[in-house]
């Protein structure tokens, strides 16, 4: 097991415990996930079209790649589904438990797919790798904060956020535990995490960028996002 690729891979899965500490330290976050938000939309499609089609498109068997794409697509509706009101702008206040509770259940799932195929691209290309685990960290920030303003209780908090970090790694472990050979996957996994960050980029973050398009905060993150990406694409 690659060390390295392991722990950035965890790192992404902590990164929900930066909403928690946000909703501690930043009373009013407002502005700063504006700028996560328009980072995080910069991030994930130059990573998505710089990188990661790039590689998907290596792959001999084109169909396959097409419908492993769609497929990371709908794995994402379907998981969004089983989460109630996530948009964090709701203000909806019944059932806040039960729906942190189910958020968490749901997320879970999603992240142990996005842990094996950040493992899986930081095994190949660390940079590629590392900028999509900070590319899913950010996307993971409004939900940790989502969570840490539903759930009230601080144990249960703490708990809800801890199986969400463990997340990360889960699918690693079953990998390892089952032998099974990444490398024989890599083609779909790859397509799959395309389908996926696509889902995320134009499906919930645009949506955002597109209410707070007039911000400052927003456009700063945006061309910050930019300059990121083509930094690590030119030394990548």
């Amino acid at each position: 097991m690659n060390k390295i690729s392991l722990a950035i891979t965890l790192l992404s899965g902590l990164s929900f415990f930066v909403g928690f500490l946000i909703t501690k330290v930043i009373k009013n976050d407002k502005k700063l996930l504006v700028f996560v938000v328009g980072f995080a939309f910069s991030i994930i499609l130059g990573l998505s079209f710089f990188d990661i089609l790039e590689e998907c498109l290596e792959m001999d068997n084109k169909l396959i790649m097409v419908v492993s794409m769609i497929g990371g697509l709908v794995i994402l509706k379907l998981l969004d589904i089983f989460i109630p009101d996530h948009d964090h702008h709701s203000k909806k206040k019944d059932h806040m438990e039960h729906i942190g509770i189910i958020s968490t259940l749901a997320l879970f799932i999603h992240n142990t797919i996005e842990g094996v195929a950040i493992y899986n691209m930081c095994s190949n290309s660390l940079s590629t790798g590392a900028f999509m685990a900070l590319a899913v960290s950010l996307h993971n920030i409004p939900f940790g904060i989502q969570i840490s303003s539903l759930v009230k209780n601080n144990k249960e908090k703490i708990i809800l956020l801890a199986i969400l970090a463990i997340s990360s790694i889960f699918g690693i472990s079953l990998i390892n535990i089952f032998n099974i050979d990444i490398s024989s996957i890599e083609g779909i996994l790859l397509s799959i995490t395309f389908g996926m960050l696509i889902y995320i980029s134009m499906f919930e973050l645009l949506c955002e960028v597109k209410e707070h398009f007039k911000s400052y905060e927003l456009k700063i993150g945006l061309i910050i996002g930019i300059i990121v990406i083509l930094i690590g694409h030119f030394i990548h």
